[in-house]
């Protein structure tokens, strides 16, 4: 059991606990205001304490559960653009070496695109990572699927 879970059901334990106690001793006498009124704010503290995390938790939960699907279609998405640009940056490389021997001037303004297209790879391994961060193992699943098919993402190496 997690830790967060395990206070949640300590708190909420502890609340049901100190409210069975104010049944139990006011059972054998009569209770004080002062003592009513302190153990009914424990009974609330740890009862809105424990009710807010585990709140907090499900809605979490809920929100990774309805991201999840979202994620995985982003991240198949981001692999292939990132691809997509590899092979443009290759492309243009191709065409660079073909003017440089051809009688013509080099055109640089190849060299400004091909400075474009490789900024743009970072930016899609930048997405990949906070997708990453949201579901790591719907992302892995994907990238490990990915590499399967002979595509690795994270060799920066590859033009």
């Amino acid at each position: 059991m997690r830790r967060a879970s395990l206070l949640i059901a300590v708190s909420i334990g502890a609340a049901i606990t100190v409210a069975v106690m104010v049944v139990a001793i006011s059972a054998f006498r009569e209770l004080s205001s002062l003592e009513i009124v302190l153990l009914q704010f424990f009974v609330l503290v740890l009862g809105l304490y424990g009710s807010y995390r585990f709140g907090q938790n499900s809605a979490r939960a809920s929100a990774r559960d309805l991201i999840r699907p979202h994620a995985r279609s982003a991240v198949r998405s981001l692999l292939g653009l990132r691809d997509s640009l590899r092979a443009l940056s290759s492309r243009i490389e191709d065409y660079q070496y073909i003017e440089d021997y051809a009688d013509e001037e080099p055109d640089y303004r190849l060299d400004v695109i091909q400075a474009i297209v490789e900024e743009q790879i970072p930016t899609s391994d930048s997405a990949i990572e906070d997708w990453r961060d949201i579901a790591p193992e719907d992302v892995a699943e994907i990238i490990q699927r990915w590499e399967n098919q002979g595509v690795n993402w994270e060799n920066d190496d590859q033009n």
